[in-house]
Formats: structure tokens, C-alpha cells, sequence
């Protein structure tokens, strides 16, 4: 977990979460494997190439 998201989590805030069934933060925190800050970067810029290219692919010249 981020440093952002441990403070606020530290600070007591909790998202509201709505689903079909109850459930809580806990427990989906439990299901979660945060990739470290690096990979995560590595994948976000990933996405963005790919839409740059898409939309370059797309807009005629």
C-alpha cells in the first residue's frame, strides 16, 4: 500500500463501498497485491502508449 493510502488509512478514513452483498475494506485489502511503485508506473505508462498510439492510428493526416 501506498504511503497516501496507509495515512489515510492511519487517520481512520474509510470509503464508502456499496455491492450486492456486505462486505468491508479488510477484506478486500486481504484479496489485493499491491505491485510495487515502479511496476505500477511501468504499467500506467504502458496504457498511455497505447492510447497515444490508437489515436494516432485513428486521426487521419
Amino acid at each position: 500500500m501506498n504511503n497516501e493510502l496507509q495515512e489515510l488509512r492511519n487517520a481512520g478514513y474509510k470509503p464508502v463501498l456499496i455491492g450486492p452483498r456486505p462486505f468491508s475494506l479488510d477484506s478486500i485489502l486481504r484479496n489485493v497485491d499491491p505491485a510495487p511503485d515502479e511496476e505500477t508506473e511501468r504499467f500506467v505508462e504502458a496504457i498511455y502508449a497505447d492510447r497515444r498510439q490508437g489515436a494516432e492510428d485513428t486521426w487521419p493526416e
